[in-house]
């Protein structure tokens, strides 16, 4: 009899047709994701706080910035007067004031 194919899970994905096991499913890169079924590798997208080109090596946003949404846009920086001393922030709210009498 035949079978329905299976989707490769979430955090993986697959360019080959017609696979008979789910270890043709490869996983994203490091800090990205990608929906059940996805076929190429980009579109694993980096995770909040992370920031690279779709299907690509996920960076930290760095210190002083920050980053609230899945994707392949930029960090964001602290507004002015503010700072942060953490990596991979997820909101600006993460961003604090500088001390009196600096900037």
């Amino acid at each position: 009899g035949s079978s329905s194919c299976i989707l490769c899970a979430s955090g993986k994905y697959s360019t080959q047709l017609a696979e008979i096991s789910e270890a043709t499913c490869d996983d994203c890169p490091a800090q990205s994701y990608s929906g059940d079924g996805s076929n190429t590798r980009t579109n694993c997208t980096c995770h909040k706080g992370y920031s690279g080109p779709d299907g690509s090596d996920c960076q930290a946003c760095i210190a002083g910035t920050w980053k609230a949404l899945n994707g392949s846009s930029s960090c964001i920086l602290c507004a002015s007067g503010k700072y942060s001393t953490q990596l991979a922030e997820i909101s600006e709210a993460t961003c604090d004031d500088c001390p009196a009498q600096s900037y």
